[in-house]
């Protein structure tokens, strides 16, 4: 798994660096300059986000024959993949933090506020994977729409480059405060810059997980009796 996010890191380095000749910028106030953990910072979370719903959507789409023939909360299918992805994320940040130490950045005193981020990003997460999973069971199509869609908000989100450099108000606004832009700004805060999120910034992220679940619950459960005689 450590594989994916290395290869595109080293990808989008040589094309940040080299063919477009650009300079990440310094994080506040941690002074680090280094655009590969910048990316890094970044991209595990966001693996995380888009990994987890896309397998959980056929998670629930492949365990037909169990939902036929067993009795049990359907939801576990999804909580298992995002139990499973969330084991992935925390050991690769791990190594994250080891580099982020060899560079000069005092990442262990915000291992706390790390994760806190973290159970944020996963309930938000997993409210969105309930509501996937749940919906491409009666529309199969929408396994494939949301394929595209994470392209989309990828490159929607600060993943790659930095959010302040970019010009036009809208875009910039949408990069720092979009669904998923919100958290990955939050997350380059705490490991790239070292410093704590603006309290806005809290009660925004908290909004957001707590209606993405509380949505993907309610809409799961309102469709899940329905499974068995739609798979």
């Amino acid at each position: 798994s450590l594989l994916n996010p290395l290869s595109q890191m080293l990808i989008f380095t040589v094309i940040f660096t080299y063919v477009f000749a650009a300079k990440p910028l310094a994080g506040d106030p941690s002074g680090l300059k280094n655009f590969p953990l910048y990316f890094l910072s970044g991209l595990l979370a966001w693996n995380f986000f888009a990994i987890t719903t896309s397998v959980a959507m056929g998670n629930v789409q492949g365990g037909a024959g169990l939902i036929k023939k067993v009795a049990f909360p359907h939801e576990h299918l999804v909580f298992s993949v995002v139990i499973a992805q969330f084991v992935t994320l925390l050991i690769e940040t791990v190594i994250l933090l080891v580099a982020l130490l060899i560079a000069g950045q005092n990442v262990l005193v915000w291992i706390p506020v790390l994760l806190v981020l973290y159970g944020l990003w996963a309930l938000f997460t997993a409210g969105v994977a309930l509501t996937l999973a749940a919906a491409n069971v009666f529309f199969h199509d929408v396994q494939y729409l949301w394929s595209i869609v994470t392209q989309l908000l990828f490159y929607a989100t600060p993943v790659i480059y930095f959010a302040a450099n970019i010009k036009l108000a809208a875009l910039r606004t949408l990069g720092n405060f979009g669904p998923t832009g919100s958290f990955i700004v939050a997350f380059h805060e705490v490991l790239y810059d070292g410093r704590m999120p603006a309290a806005g910034r809290w009660l925004y992220i908290g909004g957001l997980a707590t209606v993405s679940f509380a949505f993907g619950s309610w809409f799961f459960g309102r469709l899940s009796p329905r499974f068995a005689e739609e798979l």
